[in-house]
């Protein structure tokens, strides 16, 4: 049902991995300090929300983005600048807020089966 996509470029541009995420241009993120910048336009991704945007635009409406993501963050018991992200995006056709309680809860729930069993 989900379009599972684990090959996607790290490399990304400012617009994708901030701007379409309206992510404020003075926010922590975007400095020199947290992020590892190969230019003034092209990153590697902090996040894998970098491909929502794009993805969005190409027509996919339920999707899960798995790849590592990286952040200049000091190593220590619970940071490290390079770790595996996963996300997934499902669009809704209408507005029905049991239709979208609903998903959500099997989803949780298939979740919790299939990682305790």
């Amino acid at each position: 049902d989900f379009c599972a996509l684990d090959d996607l470029s790290p490399i990304v541009s400012t617009h994708e991995n901030f701007d379409s995420l309206l992510i404020p241009q003075d926010h922590v993120s975007r400095r020199k300090s947290d992020t590892y910048y190969l230019n003034n336009d092209t990153l590697l991704r902090c996040h894998t929300s970098a491909h929502q945007s794009k993805l969005l635009k190409q027509g996919m409406r339920k999707f899960l983005v798995t790849g590592d993501v990286y952040r200049k963050d000091e190593i220590d018991a619970t940071h490290y600048p390079v770790f595996h992200q996963m996300e997934g995006v499902k669009v809704f056709e209408d507005d029905d807020l049991m239709t979208v309680e609903n998903d959500l809860k099997e989803g949780l729930e298939g979740m919790v089966r299939a990682v305790f069993g």
